[in-house]
């Protein structure tokens, strides 16, 4: 502290978009001076002093009294980071601002966006950003030529044609942030809707792109993810208009796409417990005590659990899976956990009536099972799916998995495989043999039809597919007849209406399937339409006319939902 002992000078530097408290001084000038000495570093990315002042009370308040962040320019060139899987093609210029082609940006220029804390979104709408990325080395003439190279293999279009493609597109994302650049627009509100409403009819250009070009001047001025990632977070939650919400998710799903994550969700125990945690936070159900940014964390939360943001919510599960895949050990200290680790990852992805994300977890949670075995190659793969169907908790997730697995590489070589694994189910003659007992009989019911659906949707041969379906159909129907779930929902001594409307709303819960056992409580409900007087008898304990009337059009309804036209 100086000489009166309550104040002292901290002096911080930015590192990979966070302040760091790197020396301390007692007197402001001091301080000044060798926060200057940072930034004559050209590879000091910011440097800030900050004034802390002892209060009465014992509190300490705290002032930035300096400030001052530049473009970190280290030694050496910067390389674009590997990809491996070919992004959708993008024919227009306008799919290069899509979701998959930004988390493909996000990816191949990782090191460069860490190094200026940038997002894909806010590079596609500003002109100085997208020049200086243009100027960097041979950045995007290599990312151009890898991307390319992977979109036309196993095709007969050049790799040469390809790259003048996307080079065309993206003059015309240049000249058309350049025009932008020019523009004289207004600042960003407390409400990203009112940028929108202020833009609309400006020039030529659409008040979507208009107001994302005032939102990126911002934000680019914000030199840390966590900042960003604050401002968007309260923007959207003051947002009322779902519109200018979706346009703030893109921003939201780029940042979530960056190396953020650590502060978000805290100190991890495990890799499993990463992934688990990135998924609870894509449910909004992430436990934001663990976070390093607790405020920011609990409004993303809400956001998320609200479903407000769909393209943050798929960020944050396609990186779960990503790491799910990777080779990094799931629980480091003790690999004898690892099968336990793996285990609970894979019981997180098990949804009612599905697999979160489908395809892609059945496919990462079969490469990660293959690391189990000793065997490489195709013995490897094919112990690894039969390992994964014997790890799941009961027959209908295997046939989930299995008809998921049908729709990825794995079943050009394993087909076979995955038919001879899906043979188990036709074992199975009682609901009991298909999921877990311990279930509810609306959980059995919702189980069961989601490996219904998932056979018919399957990448499986036809015949295959239909025999599966028609099995647990079956199987779906003896259910309904032995435990008499019709009966039990259709009480004589009840009210006509009582009974209707729980008929028609258990044929519209989606518990059933289309097939026998759905047909089964479909002709209940018809039995019951059929009655002489329907209409007068289902409302006639009402004596109000318009109570009378509204039952009616509230019935109708339902039946028009449930699929009765």
């Amino acid at each position: 502290m100086a000489a009166s002992g309550r104040e002292n000078y901290e002096v911080q530097v930015m590192k990979q978009g966070r302040w760091v408290t790197e020396s301390a001084r007692d007197k402001e000038a001091e301080a000044r001076q060798l926060a200057e000495k940072f930034l004559s570093n050209k590879a000091c990315e910011g440097a800030r002093v900050v004034r802390n002042w002892l209060n009465r009370d014992g509190s300490m308040s705290e002032n930035v009294i300096f400030e001052k962040v530049q473009d970190a320019r280290g030694e050496g060139p910067i390389r674009i980071d590997p990809i491996g899987k070919a992004p959708p093609r993008c024919e227009k210029p306008r799919d290069f601002f899509g979701l998959e082609s930004r988390m493909a940006m996000n990816r191949v220029f990782r090191t460069y966006f860490e190094k200026v804390v940038l997002t894909p979104t806010e590079l596609l709408h500003n002109r100085k950003e997208m020049q200086r990325i243009m100027d960097k080395d041979a950045l995007v003439p290599s990312a151009v030529d890898k991307v390319a190279t992977l979109q036309v293999k196993d095709t007969e279009m050049p790799a040469k044609q390809r790259r003048e493609e996307i080079f065309a597109a993206l003059d015309q994302i240049q000249a058309q942030a350049r025009r932008a650049d020019g523009f004289q627009l207004p600042k960003l509100g407390e409400r990203f809707s009112d940028t929108l409403a202020d833009v609309a009819g400006y020039r030529d250009e659409t008040p979507e792109y208009l107001a994302m070009v005032v939102l990126s001047r911002e934000l680019i001025g914000t030199r840390s993810w966590l900042g960003k990632l604050e401002r968007l977070c309260k923007l959207a939650a003051n947002e009322p208009n779902p519109q200018a919400v979706l346009l703030l998710d893109t921003v939201i799903a780029d940042v979530l796409g960056a190396n953020v994550a650590q502060e978000i969700m805290g100190w991890q125990r495990s890799l499993a417990d990463a992934i688990i945690a990135m998924l609870d936070l894509a449910d909004g159900k992430f436990d934001a005590a663990k976070s390093e940014a607790k405020d920011i964390t609990e409004q993303l939360n809400a956001l998320l659990a609200a479903g407000r943001l769909p393209g943050s919510q798929y960020v944050l599960i396609d990186r779960a899976l990503k790491q799910l895949r990777s080779p990094q050990p799931l629980y480091t200290n003790e690999p004898g956990k690892e099968m336990e680790e793996y285990q609970k990852v894979l019981m997180r992805l098990l949804v009612p009536g599905g697999i979160l994300a489908g395809e892609k977890a059945a496919e990462a949670l079969t490469v990660r099972g293959a690391r189990f075995v000793e065997q490489g190659g195709a013995t490897g793969r094919r112990m690894a799916i039969t390992n994964t169907v014997q790890a799941l908790p009961d027959r209908a997730h295997g046939v989930m998995y299995l008809a998921e697995l049908s729709k990825t590489d794995f079943a050009k070589d394993h087909l076979d495989d995955i038919r001879e694994q899906l043979d188990t189910v036709f074992g199975a003659r009682v609901i009991g043999e298909l999921c877990r007992r311990s279930l509810s009989p609306k959980e059995r019911m919702v189980s069961v039809t989601g490996a219904f659906k998932a056979a018919k949707n399957s990448a499986l041969p036809d015949e295959l597919k239909e025999k599966v379906a028609a099995h647990i159909d079956g199987v779906l129907e003896r259910y309904i007849i032995d435990e008499k779930i019709i009966e039990k929902l259709d009480h004589p001594e009840t009210h006509l209406r009582d009974r209707a409307v729980r008929l028609v709303k258990f044929c519209g819960a989606g518990v059933l399937p289309e097939g026998k056992a759905l047909a089964r409580a479909r002709k209940r409900v018809v039995e019951l339409l059929r009655q002489p007087n329907f209409d007068a008898t289902l409302v006639d304990d009402i004596p109000d006319p318009a109570r009378k009337a509204k039952a009616l059009r509230d019935f109708h309804q339902l039946l028009v939902k449930a699929g009765f036209a």
